[in-house]
């Protein structure tokens, strides 16, 4: 499988890319266009560049972009035969997060509430079961058709997910639009039942800290239903909680 890899697969991958791009489309249910894979096996376990890699929703509008994909193969791939990284770099995302209007919530395109759920939830298998992902400089555009409300923009945004067996690691550090307040931090760990699938999250247990050191209410107000009567006002917000 090694000798395979290395000689055989890795040296023509972007000759390839056509047949990758289906094989992503058909796991993913929405188009999926790749610029270029480049390869590198200078190591035991080898790693790729993907570049600009795209996917758009059911309206042929783009709900992904990432311009930089680099990734290392784990080892357990080689002897598994299974496609598992040791690191997922994604320099630079461009994420859509869609509401539509009877409810259901798109990511990157992908219905995750509708008749996709099903594919929605290998991809969560999938993905947690990754060592790690890393998101470096990314943005998040927020569309929520259901409530009205304008469109909300996450700049600089970092994230950084650690699977081990059944432990699950997550940070996100993101600005809000001018206006909003300050650049906030969310920190989660969390642990899955031991017989559980590893996208199964409804059945994780653990720990949420949101750190918000400056929040506008009436900004927040457009996008949530607070709990009591507020129109305006600025403070700060700190809280553990446990799930």
């Amino acid at each position: 499988a090694w000798l395979s890899l290395h000689w055989l697969i890795l040296p023509r991958l972007d000759e390839w890319r056509p047949q990758v791009e289906a094989q992503a489309s058909r796991a993913l249910g929405v188009p999926v266009h790749i610029g270029r894979i480049d390869a590198r096996s200078s190591s035991w376990v080898p790693a790729f560049k993907l570049h600009d890699v795209v996917l758009r929703d059911s309206r042929g509008l783009e709900a992904l972009r990432l311009p930089q994909v680099t990734a290392s193969l784990a080892v357990s791939s080689l002897l598994s035969l299974q496609l598992r990284f040791e690191q997922l770099l994604i320099d630079g995302a461009r994420l859509e997060v869609r509401r539509d209007a009877k409810g259901r919530l798109r990511v990157a395109g992908i219905d995750v509430d509708g008749e996709a759920v099903g594919s929605a939830g290998d991809l969560a298998d999938w993905f947690f079961a990754q060592h790690e992902f890393v998101i470096r400089g990314g943005a998040v555009r927020w569309v929520d058709e259901l409530r009205g409300a304008p469109p909300l923009e996450l700049a600089d945004v970092q994230l950084v997910v650690r699977n081990r067996l059944n432990r699950h690691d997550l940070r996100l550090d993101a600005t809000p639009p001018t206006g909003w307040g300050q650049r906030f931090k969310l920190v989660l760990r969390a642990r899955q039942p031991l017989l559980a699938q590893a996208g199964d999250w409804q059945r994780w247990r653990g720990t949420v800290h949101a750190d918000f050191p400056q929040v506008l209410v009436q900004q927040l107000r457009r996008h949530v239903d607070l709990p009591f009567s507020l129109t305006q006002g600025e403070g700060a917000l700190r809280a553990w909680a446990d799930f």
